[in-house]
């Protein structure tokens, strides 16, 4: 259900949950009050992977942004798999891979490229069915810029017909949008 936790801070894993629909923001609160959003976990997404191969010494924080339907596995069953089955293992293995390079890219292109251009590519990836709906303290936290930033970009796309705002945002020009994500600025 929309603003609850799959996982609880404090409680040890047991359980990894496949995402069917939905999404999840997963951060963490740092000791000097800030908060960095690491993730946005969505459909055909694993949740507690990680402790597949290793004990993670905290658990990370998470909220459920959509309502969310997902599969739950036990952790401990899950391992055996991996052992006795290497293509499980594998499997795993890749997905949490490919985890560890989207965010490796991610991080390059804060540094690299336009908020406008990383703000057109996040809206087209988290978009349903041409509607975005993910609020703006969280798109800041996660991209690491303020919440006036976020919100400029946004009005921007809004006076270029790109998105129209109603009580969520409606992309009306994809082409537009996608073209701006593929600059190369």
């Amino acid at each position: 259900m929309k603003g609850s936790n799959i996982f609880k801070v404090g409680e040890s894993i047991s359980r990894c949950y496949f995402i069917r629909q939905g999404t999840v923001k997963i951060y963490i609160d740092h000791e000097n009050g800030r908060r960095s959003i690491l993730d946005f976990a969505g459909r055909e997404d694993w949740l507690g992977e990680l402790s597949i191969f290793c004990n993670e010494d905290f658990t990370k924080e998470n909220r459920v942004v959509d309502d969310i339907y997902c599969l739950e596995f036990d952790l401990g069953q899950i391992r055996d798999m991996c052992k006795r089955d290497a293509g499980v293992s594998f499997y795993f293995a890749s997905y949490i891979s490919g985890k560890l390079m989207a965010r490796s890219f991610r991080l390059s292109e804060y540094l690299n490229y336009s908020l406008e251009k990383r703000l057109a590519s996040f809206i087209l990836t988290h978009h349903k069915e041409g509607v975005y709906g993910i609020s703006h303290t969280d798109v800041s936290e996660y991209m690491n810029v303020s919440y006036r930033h976020v919100l400029f970009i946004m009005k921007k796309f809004c006076d270029e017909g790109i998105i129209k705002k109603e009580k969520k945002y409606f992309i009306s020009d994809f082409g537009r949008l996608k073209e701006i994500s593929e600059r190369s600025e």
